[in-house]
């Protein structure tokens, strides 16, 4: 006979945050990791729970070994605070860490095991160059895809490229609707003393520095301005058994492929569907929108083109408002139907990485406690969309006062299958003939100074062994311009000649090479590395 589990209720005893930015002696003052970290003791002042009281420090923060060189991260962050003897964690979900910390955290009291327990993230981006910060983030692709040139950005303009299609926007029109995202996130983020961009950019200022250089196109459709900043922050939550104002009403999570190419399509994330079903079933919510006027949500944009996806994907909208939701005043705006993002969400406050699950986690909590919102969502993307995390904090009375029987979530969506391991470009290709296929789409990254094309990323759908495959390749930038006139189901022929791999006659190129310290770029990255002569963008 099964017998259902009942978890025990946690509550949220105190929340803290650290301003977002760059802790590098310029922007903020220079602290390192661990500094940085020790930051988040301020939790504790005038909350219920004491520091004695802690029996676990679950940590979340991406790759901190790589970006700062800390190791045995957990048990140094508890020694810091003085809470050793405590059970302490490192939780790596890449960017949605903090979230993942704070689901750990969560489990940890529902069980029962400890009644009160430390939840943060942390991580300091500044600690490593932009080109170095973009080899390590790369490390959470698949690794035949990133050393084709596959970046997180490069994910950004998939995605975006996807929207736009899906929109049927010219790329004028997907320019404006993309500043105008761009203006809305700003017009928060000027308002939040906390935020890394901490600055308005109004529409006008958008396109004068498209005429100046400066908002420069870099992975199409994308421009500078489009982009999160990189950023350091800490963030901390304290959870605990003993009844509080704001409980933990539901936690959800979910994974998808590791690999892009594979995916069935960009214009939706399933993991987040399935991690948002899963934590409004916990929370014994059929339909969120019954929360209209009294939610605030907290959702992962670190590129234009994620947010009105994501609007969707955790049921805030119909797909009939993809376009408009996020523009809509009376919809998403501070006094709108569900507020969105008005601390200025990733593009505006900053994207610590696995700092900022928590982060968002944090902020709705103070929402709830000063600003009169009866809940609040927030939703972290770790990876390549691929490790996703949805919370739900709700005021306890409000909790108490609506039916919230709790239920499994159904009519999930489907991911798509990796390729079986028997199928690759090898297999494909062994019969010495040229493999025929069609376009699926592509995107470009442009040089932040000459604005010319450098690495193209295409993806490829190709027949074998009587099912389809797609695959996905690296191009030079010099043939942009035969790419950019291919279209969604476009013929395409991959070939091998003399050893080189030929896509429609275009030599394919590994841009990226696997090495013990991670991906780094070959020729000019990796004369930088070996020299120390960094700088430039990637």
């Amino acid at each position: 006979m099964e017998i259902p589990f009942k978890p025990r209720p946690v509550y949220v005893a105190a929340s803290w945050m650290a301003p977002v930015g760059r802790y590098n002696g310029k922007d903020k003052q220079k602290l390192s990791f661990l500094e940085l970290a020790e930051l988040s003791g301020e939790v504790f002042d005038g909350s219920p729970v004491r520091r004695r009281d802690i029996e676990a420090v679950i940590v979340g923060s991406q790759n901190a070994a790589a970006f700062s060189g800390v190791d045995n991260t957990a048990a140094k962050i508890a020694g810091i605070l003085g809470i050793s003897g405590a059970r302490s964690v490192l939780v790596d979900t890449a960017s949605s860490s903090g979230a993942s910390a704070f689901e750990s955290a969560y489990l940890e009291v529902a069980s029962g095991r400890y009644d009160s327990v430390l939840a943060l993230g942390v991580q300091k981006m500044s600690d490593a160059s932009t080109i170095e910060s973009t080899r390590i983030i790369a490390g959470v692709i698949d690794r035949d895809e990133a050393e084709f040139g596959l970046t997180m950005p490069a994910c950004g303009g998939l995605v975006a490229r996807a929207l736009k299609e899906r929109l049927g926007l010219t790329d004028e029109e997907w320019t404006a609707y993309s500043a105008l995202l761009t203006q809305r996130s700003q017009r928060f983020a000027a308002r939040n003393p906390f935020a890394h961009l901490n600055m308005q950019i109004e529409l006008q200022d958008y396109y004068r520095q498209i005429a100046d250089g400066s908002n420069y196109r870099y992975w199409y459709p994308l421009r500078y301005h489009d982009f999160c900043p990189m950023s350091d922050g800490v963030a901390a939550v304290v959870l605990t058994s003993i009844p509080q104002d704001v409980r933990v009403s539901g936690v959800g999570s979910a994974t998808d492929i590791p690999t892009i190419a594979d995916r069935n399509y960009f214009h939706s994330f399933p993991a987040t569907v399935i991690a948002a079903g899963y934590a409004f079933g916990m929370a014994g919510i059929r339909d969120i929108r019954t929360f209209v006027g009294k939610i605030h949500v907290n959702m992962h944009d670190p590129f234009n083109g994620f947010g009105p996806i994501n609007m969707v994907d955790l049921g805030i909208v119909s797909r009939k408002r993809l376009m408009d939701a996020l523009l809509d005043e009376s919809l998403t705006g501070e006094n709108g139907a569900f507020p969105t993002n008005v601390t200025g969400g990733l593009k505006g406050r900053g994207h610590p990485l696995g700092a900022t699950g928590m982060i968002q986690i944090v902020e709705n909590h103070h929402l709830i406690r000063e600003k009169g919102f009866s809940a609040g969502l927030s939703h972290s993307i770790g990876g390549p969309i691929n490790n996703n995390v949805v919370t739900l904090l709700e005021r306890s009375a409000h909790y108490e006062s609506r039916p919230h029987e709790q239920f499994k979530p159904w009519g999930l969506p489907s991911l798509g299958k990796m390729k079986p391991k028997g199928v690759n470009l090898e297999s494909l290709l062994a019969s010495g003939t040229p493999a025929t296929g069609s376009f699926v789409t592509a995107t470009v990254r442009f040089h932040h100074k000459t604005g010319l094309p450098e690495v193209v990323i295409l993806i490829v759908a190709c027949r074998f062994e009587g099912s389809i495959y797609k695959f996905l390749f690296g191009i030079s930038g010099e043939y942009y311009s035969q790419i950019s006139e291919c279209a969604a189901g476009d013929s395409v022929y991959i070939e091998r000649v003399n050893g080189l791999l030929l896509v429609n006659s275009m030599p394919v190129t590994r841009f990226y090479a696997r090495t013990m310290n991670g991906l780094v770029e070959l020729a000019e990255s990796s004369w930088r590395k070996l020299t120390g002569k960094g700088g430039g963008t990637s």
